[in-house]
């Protein structure tokens, strides 16, 4: 999976579990307490000011992906 479709599956998330099934889907799973923080920063990252302290989706993608 490419980062741009990645990174759209990302913001879409409305819940852990999704996260947890795109994890699996992409190869990289992940345990359901990691899904849980990640879920969190993602969501974090929707609001203006983290995206100008330069935290972003796709940072995060890169860092819990490899992406």
């Amino acid at each position: 999976m490419d980062e741009k479709t990645l990174v759209d599956k990302l913001s879409n998330l409305e819940t852990i579990d999704q996260l947890v099934d795109l994890a699996k889907q992409i190869g990289k799973p992940l345990s359901y307490n990691d899904a849980d923080q990640l879920f969190g920063k993602i969501n974090q990252c929707k609001n203006d000011v983290a995206e100008l302290g330069g935290d972003t989706i796709a940072k995060l993608a890169k860092q819990a992906f490899g992406i």
